[in-house]
């Protein structure tokens, strides 16, 4: 295994240890069934930093990993490019904090949350649709339908199912960058001329 590997499995397990035991330490009430991960970054919230950087080093993981698997391909390196860019300013505008009884928060940064939330999501979708114009494998398509399906899906759950948004949107994480790490380093795609290529990273 390769170093932006590394990198990448580094930044999904801080990620992953972030969002299940920062919950310990956030604030009084807080779950994990029910309160989404970005309340884990709100503003005025203990901890925030910690789930706010692990999102920003996630983000700079994916695109490290991507820039060296999906070179040849700057359609869908430029999607994922802009999924980074989107999640990454997730973690740098803070939701406001639930009690909005006892602080003053930036309703500013608040709203931009919310826009680069929907934003990433979008540009996710629309990276899973471009990314199986260029796999080769019946099968690796279906699981890239599959991601797509889930970030559309999920959103819907958790809307529709508001106390257990914590967990829908868990799943929707580990979900969509557990195959993302392993479609950039497994799956083998077409060359443009046609071939078949599988993207190592030998360096």
């Amino acid at each position: 295994m390769r170093l932006y590997a590394k990198i990448y499995i580094i930044a999904y397990a801080l990620f992953i240890i972030t969002i299940f035991l920062l919950p310990l330490f956030s604030f009084e009430g807080y779950s994990v069934a029910q309160n989404s991960i970005n309340e884990l970054g709100a503003q005025k919230v203990p901890g925030n930093w910690i789930a706010n950087d692990t999102i920003v080093i996630l983000s700079l993981a994916i695109a490290l990993l991507a820039t060296k698997q999906l070179n040849l391909y700057w359609k869908q390196l430029a999607i994922l490019y802009f999924f980074c860019f989107s999640f990454l300013l997730t973690g740098v505008y803070q939701l406001a904090s639930p009690d909005t009884y006892q602080y003053i928060f930036n309703y500013t940064d608040d709203a931009f949350h919310s826009l680069f939330t929907i934003i990433a999501g979008f540009a996710f979708c629309l990276f899973c649709i471009s990314f199986i114009f260029i796999i080769e494998k019946k099968n690796h398509k279906w699981q890239t339908f599959g991601a797509f399906s889930l970030a559309i899906i999920a959103p819907l759950l958790m809307w529709q199912f508001p106390e257990y948004r914590g967990l829908h949107q868990r799943i929707l994480y580990l979900g969509a960058f557990g195959w993302l790490f392993y479609a950039l380093t497994c799956y083998q795609f077409k060359s443009n001329d046609g071939s078949i290529s599988m993207m190592k990273f030998n360096k």
